[in-house]
């Protein structure tokens, strides 16, 4: 059985990719590298899936809705920079780049 075990990968950027998936952090991995990267994953995670269920009813929102929107339109941007910036997310494209 010993043999069917497997190490997790404890890189930033697995946990990173692991909280978008909304996987828990890897209980064997502690450093604080990988518990910031997983954080960081967890909560752009939370702020995808809490604007795509704004967006979903955007007809309807109440001033209250509108404003957590406009306030996650504005956190999200953010905070992918944070990720960019720590190596997790790949750099963004160029305004040049978007325009061809």
């Amino acid at each position: 059985m010993a043999g069917c075990a497997t190490t997790p990968d404890c890189g930033k950027e697995a946990a990173f990719a692991a909280s978008l998936a909304g996987e828990p952090a890897q209980a064997a991995c502690t450093g604080e590298d990988y518990l910031e990267a997983h954080r960081i994953g967890s909560a752009l995670e939370e702020m995808y899936a809490e604007r795509e269920a704004l967006l979903a009813d955007e007809a309807s929102l109440d001033a209250a809705e509108r404003a957590r929107l406009r306030v996650l339109e504005r956190d999200i941007p953010e905070l992918e920079t944070l990720a960019r910036m720590q190596g997790l997310k790949p750099p963004s494209p160029s305004p040049e780049a978007l325009e061809h």
